[in-house]
């Protein structure tokens, strides 16, 4: 053996670099280690923590859709990850519920899911049999109803007895709706009751008692502005009628009471 392979085994320098090598892989040994545990943690705590467990429901925006409602549709409860919560699907969900139009979806940490409601609104209840039913302009089934408040009401309609958030089909129905949405507010406020034996024939009866012919649901821009004119001319000079028939708005006809 020579002398230079001996002074190579033994020279200090190789030593402390050999150890400055091992004090490397030792630490980097560490790091790996250290974040694979960490990894692991975060695991634990996106999937298993009771911390992002569901504690609280909050439902705003909400006047005919409650808690219990939402309940039916959707399970949102402690045993339920907040992190692992589909918003879309829980939305999804709740917009089945008869009155919700559309519908937010939020987590807030620790534990809770807002939900943001914007529900539809009436436009006339109908009378089906002896029953009473809430619709929105959709033909929407919102809810039975004894009472309709600040809605008019349709009778005589002949369908099957819906179920809230079924839609009707009626075709009388649905001209009816259409041209009762057509007319300005002032208008749709006065109107206590409508009548729509056919498409042809729909008719609207005003709170003092004023019947107006309307009929089809076609120049209906043309119809409430010759309404209107006529309904302020009555009203102005007094008087009242029996009907306001503006069927065709180019010749238009008042009938005054018998």
């Amino acid at each position: 053996m020579n002398d230079s392979a001996v002074r190579t085994r033994t020279d200090p320098r190789i030593n402390r670099r050999r150890k400055a090598v091992a004090r490397t892989k030792k630490r980097r040994a560490m790091v790996r280690a250290l974040v694979v545990a960490g990894v692991a943690l975060a695991g634990w705590v996106a999937f298993f923590s009771p911390l992002l467990a569901i504690k609280e429901v909050k439902l705003s925006g909400a006047e005919h859709t409650t808690a219990a409602d939402v309940a039916r549709v959707v399970d949102l409860d402690s045993s339920t990850n907040l992190l692992l919560l589909k918003t879309d699907e829980v939305a999804a969900a709740i917009k089945t519920l008869p009155w919700v139009k559309s519908v937010s979806v939020d987590r807030k940490l620790p534990g809770t899911v807002r939900l943001r409601v914007t529900e539809r609104r009436p436009a006339m209840a109908v009378a089906i049999g002896e029953e009473r039913y809430l619709i929105d302009r959709r033909a929407r089934v919102l809810s039975s109803t004894e009472a309709a408040e600040g809605v008019p009401m349709l009778a005589g309609l002949r369908v099957d007895l819906p179920q809230p958030g079924d839609r009707l089909s009626s075709t009388q129905l649905k001209s009816a709706l259409k041209a009762f949405s057509a007319m300005p507010r002032r208008l749709r406020r006065d109107v206590q009751a409508v009548f729509a034996p056919t498409v042809e024939r729909i008719t609207f009866q005003l709170s003092d008692g004023i019947q107006v012919r309307y009929g089809a649901a076609e120049e209906m821009a043309s119809k409430n502005e010759v309404l209107e004119v006529l309904l302020a001319r009555l009203r102005g000079e007094s008087r009242s009628a029996f009907y306001v028939d503006v069927r065709v708005p180019e010749a238009p006809a008042v009938s005054p009471l018998p």
